[in-house]
């Protein structure tokens, strides 16, 4: 693997409440050998490589992790997996998020994860760990409610099958678990049958939530990237797009508005919740009662 240099890693993140909201953000990769058709950080605009595919890490990451840590004047939710996912397959080996982690333990931080991957359940001791003191959780992204669909957009992640099994093994162990389908790629996942059924299986492995985006980002290298590769399982889709959303930077699905009120309606079937701002609660409620008790004085003290 690659080693690229860098001055910082977690940097401040944004108080988003209609997503997942964290105090700082964490990149440790860069590039992604998913090899999903329609990822956005293929373009320029976030990666800057003609060599997306090809994994890098940042040199002497996890001292810069630390130092960066130190530097923090208030703790609070790093979240990770906003542009490279970081469970890829170099992190069998070098485990840089695992260690990331220890450290964010160590050092009494949050975190959030955003990931297609099952491998993050070898790190559920520390998950576990995290949650002792501070807000946890893990969020899949999952675009596809049928294995084989999948291996065509998505040909080298772990598949849907996987990633709800993933999901049940960390919700059973206490861990706060959320579905993103997160993209609804318009022509191929934008189907009522689609949404309903990953919704019923995110019920049902025990997630706690789902979020939805109907449209995909389209920019440079990673539109034609995607007009390639989608042409192979999908021809003519290239022709679609060029027609309907020509250079746009955001594609909607055309049937935008029929599929979020089946989104809300499964969602409302199942009994799971559907608004971030609740889901970002529930995050940290357990988080917030613990920190209020720290902060109360004992009588006798």
């Amino acid at each position: 693997m690659e080693f690229i240099d860098a001055k910082t890693i977690v940097t401040n993140g944004g108080p988003n409440d209609n997503y997942l909201k964290s105090e700082y953000v964490m990149n440790i990769y860069r590039g992604c050998n998913h090899g999903c058709i329609y990822c956005y950080a293929r373009s320029n605009y976030y990666e800057k490589t003609d060599d997306f595919d090809n994994i890098r890490a940042k040199q002497d990451a996890l001292r810069i992790v630390r130092d960066d840590l130190l530097k923090k004047k208030k703790t609070g939710v790093i979240l990770t997996g906003g542009v490279s996912d970081p469970y890829n397959s170099e992190e069998k080996e070098y485990k840089l998020t695992r260690n990331a982690m220890e450290l964010i333990n160590a050092f009494s931080f949050g975190i959030c994860i955003i990931t297609k991957s099952d491998l993050v359940k070898r790190d559920t001791d520390i998950l576990l760990d995290i949650k002792e003191h501070s807000p946890a959780s893990v969020n899949f992204s999952i675009t596809c409610s049928d294995d084989e669909m999948c291996r065509k957009i998505e040909p080298f992640v772990s598949t849907t099958t996987e990633r709800f099994e993933a999901i049940e093994h960390l919700s059973k162990k206490g861990i706060i678990t959320g579905v993103l389908i997160d993209p609804v790629i318009p022509y191929i996942t934008d189907t009522t049958e689609n949404i309903q059924e990953l919704v019923k299986k995110a019920k049902a492995h025990g997630a706690k939530y789902v979020y939805i985006s109907t449209l995909v980002t389209m920019a440079d290298i990673q539109r034609d990237y995607f007009y390639q590769e989608a042409e192979k399982h999908y021809p003519g889709i290239s022709e679609k797009y060029n027609e309907r959303f020509k250079n746009y930077y955001r594609c909607y699905s055309p049937y935008s508005k029929k599929l979020w009120k089946t989104y809300v309606e499964a969602c409302e079937k199942e009994g799971i919740n559907y608004d971030m701002p609740t889901a970002n609660e529930m995050i940290r409620r357990a988080y917030d009662i613990f920190s209020t008790i720290k902060q109360l004085k004992l009588p006798f003290e």
